[in-house]
């Protein structure tokens, strides 16, 4: 009767430690799901399954480097002997080489463009396009009147120029009397045939962007202007 009752004993003992044992390791499960649930929701929060950017883990990405070249170390290197500069040469050599923009002694590109027909030849030289007026269309213009390109425009005789300037030239006989002829350039033929039919030659300004609208329109001072305030001065 005695040992039936000790080891009855034992076996509830036993079965307590055990349900204890069962119950601490069920805490210990629930604790690490609820930590893992906790991890990765934060890791979530900047990107499912991304690495995250540290010191350690810096590197440059694959085929973006490449190893230093070993010049001079044989043949079986791949660079060795004349290390890919060739045989003999100014530019085999160490240190050589010439500047930007050398052609073996001849007269260079950025040197030959400047001296191409039409072209200026330096910072000094002033080379004026002008829309050109032949004497030949002055002569459809009447007697005594004032000629200019707006009004060989206006008469048909003459359509637009890419310049916006122009010049007399004598090409032809002028027939037409007393005209005066206003324009930024006149040759010296065409002033002589002009003056010898009783006109005369007014010359205007060789502005880039001159305009005859913009000259006619500066004919009236700005009412601001010194000229307009001694001009009202004057009437009062």
């Amino acid at each position: 009767m005695v040992s039936n009752r000790v080891a009855m004993r034992l076996s509830t003992a036993l079965t307590g430690l055990l349900v204890l044992c069962i119950v601490v390791l069920w805490s210990k499960s629930l604790n690490s799901v609820s930590s893992g649930v906790a991890r990765s929701v934060n890791s979530r929060s900047v990107q499912v399954g991304a690495e995250r950017f540290r010191l350690n883990n810096l590197a440059p990405q694959e085929g973006a480097t490449h190893r230093k070249k070993r010049l001079g170390r044989g043949y079986s290197a791949g660079k060795g002997g004349s290390c890919g500069r060739g045989m003999r040469g100014q530019n085999s050599r160490s240190g050589g080489g010439v500047r930007t923009g050398f052609e073996g002694g001849q007269t260079p590109l950025y040197r030959r463009l400047p001296k191409y027909p039409g072209r200026p030849m330096g910072p000094s030289h002033q080379y004026t396009r002008y829309g050109v007026i032949s004497l030949d269309t002055l002569n459809e213009m009447p007697d005594n009147s004032v000629v200019d390109f707006p009004a060989l425009k206006n008469a048909r005789l003459m359509t637009d120029t890419k310049q916006n300037i122009h010049k007399v030239l004598g090409n032809g006989q002028l027939q037409a009397k007393g005209l005066t002829v206003r324009a930024h350039a006149v040759s010296d033929s065409a002033r002589k045939a002009i003056e010898d039919n009783g006109g005369t030659v007014e010359l205007l300004p060789k502005y880039r962007h001159f305009s005859y609208e913009k000259k006619e329109a500066r004919k009236t001072p700005h009412p601001r202007s010194r000229k307009a305030r001694e001009a009202a001065k004057a009437k009062n």
